[in-house]
């Protein structure tokens, strides 16, 4: 029997291609599709439910987030507390979620437990109360945390960064006011849930240890019945960037100043966008990236500081963000700078980026560990219309991407003059 030599240094094996468990199509009665994600040891399930819900849809602020929230919180037979109870008694998980886009609704549940979950669950999508003296609770909470988030300095940077460079009429760059909650009504949510949450047009899909009986009780509850929704106003907007690209918010009392540094980015429909998203982490995507080495290490004006590529599904955008001492904040933003040039002038050495490259094929492999982090990467890619060709095409132009790619993108895409600047913090 052959012993493991502990003093020999495992191969290391790079990632060309790796096997995907990929999610299959089904109909149901009402020729809607659910996706399922078949794999796993445990019986447990979950479900998600994706609507286009989001805040492109509202026609007023905070519409989007308070009726996703408050669905759970009373329905036409339950109250807020008998759900709760009902789904504890089961060890089911809700969850809710609102983004820029959709807004989604999912249950985490044990298998032996879905038919006596799902009416509930059921009951929930489709007969929320909005009763008023529930959302009067909710606004008063949210009132009173959104008061205490706006006093941070990082929260204004990124929702004034957001606002210059998408605008202020924009749904990524809205930027939300206190007197917002008091225009929430019932009524709004209502009518907003009823436009936005038919259950026909959801996009569906079921991960986990997944059988046919499961996706007949799926059928049961939610593939009867065809719209009746009436088509939604199909709103457009187009970025309205504001004309002066650098902006100082003065907050007396603050310890630290706020920076964030971006500008609209392209999203993952764009060719350019693995290449991109390389950039990214080697400016500031990971914990060994050129800005943490920098600005952290070298300098130590901060904890920590990243650089993000956020793709939505009409644009995206890129965001250099930190916090650093008052003392030292032109001089961050400075090196922030020096950084952007660095790479749009000198090839990124060919072990710097073989590192990165390993880093990301490592995390691409991870997205995929288990069929609920196979479920949210197939959500991820269900809005742009993208197969699992996506992510094969992502490892191999990862595996194929050089020194000169990365220059060249940097060139294109990294222009100081292209950048907004955003610093909130104590005057100097």
């Amino acid at each position: 029997m052959n012993q493991l030599n502990r003093k020999i240094i495992p191969a290391i094996r790079k990632i060309e291609r790796f096997n995907i468990i990929e999610a299959q199509k089904l109909s149901l009665d009402n020729g809607n599709s659910v996706y399922t994600i078949n794999n796993g040891d445990q019986d447990i399930l979950k479900l998600d439910l994706i609507f286009p819900a989001g805040n492109w849809y509202q026609s007023a602020p905070l519409v989007a987030f308070s009726a996703n929230n408050q669905m759970s919180e009373g329905t036409r037979n339950h109250s807020a507390s008998e759900i709760a109870n009902r789904m504890d008694y089961y060890g089911a998980y809700t969850n809710f979620s609102v983004d820029k886009d959709n807004a989604s609704v999912g249950i985490l549940v044990l298998r032996k437990y879905v038919d006596q979950v799902m009416p509930l669950f059921h009951e929930i999508l489709t007969q929320p109360a909005f009763k008023e003296s529930e959302l009067e609770i909710f606004r008063n909470k949210h009132k009173q945390i959104f008061e205490i988030e706006q006093g941070k300095v990082k929260n204004i940077a990124r929702i004034k960064l957001a606002q210059m460079i998408f605008g202020n009429q924009h749904p990524y760059g809205y930027s939300v006011k206190k007197e917002d909650f008091d225009f929430l009504t019932s009524v709004r949510l209502s009518d907003f849930f009823n436009q936005n949450y038919s259950l026909p047009e959801a996009k569906i899909v079921l991960s986990g240890k997944v059988n046919p009986d499961d996706v007949e009780i799926i059928n049961k509850y939610f593939g009867q019945g065809k719209s009746t929704n009436s088509p939604g106003i199909i709103r457009e907007f187009n970025p309205q960037p504001e004309a002066n690209r650098i902006c100082f918010v003065e907050k007396a009392d603050a310890v630290q100043s706020a920076i964030r540094i971006g500008k609209i980015f392209s999203n993952k429909l764009d060719p350019d966008y693995t290449g991109l998203t390389v950039l990214n982490v080697i400016l500031g995507g990971y914990f060994g990236s050129r800005l943490m080495k920098n600005i952290r290490e070298e300098k130590g004006f901060t904890y920590g500081i990243s650089s993000l590529l956020v793709s939505f599904i009409r644009s995206g955008y890129m965001a250099i963000t930190t916090e650093v001492g008052t003392n030292v904040t032109f001089e961050a933003v400075a090196e922030i700078y020096k950084e952007l040039k660095k790479l749009r002038t000198e090839p990124v050495p060919q072990e710097e980026l073989e590192r990165v490259k390993n880093y990301m094929l490592g995390e691409t492999v991870r997205m995929f560990d288990g069929p609920f982090a196979q479920a949210d990467s197939f959500i991820s890619i269900l809005d742009y219309n993208l197969g699992y060709e996506y992510y094969y095409n992502f490892i191999d132009q990862l595996n194929r991407i050089t020194s000169d790619d990365i220059l060249q993108l940097a060139q294109k895409h990294l222009k100081e003059e292209d950048f907004y600047q955003v610093v909130v913090g104590a005057p100097m």
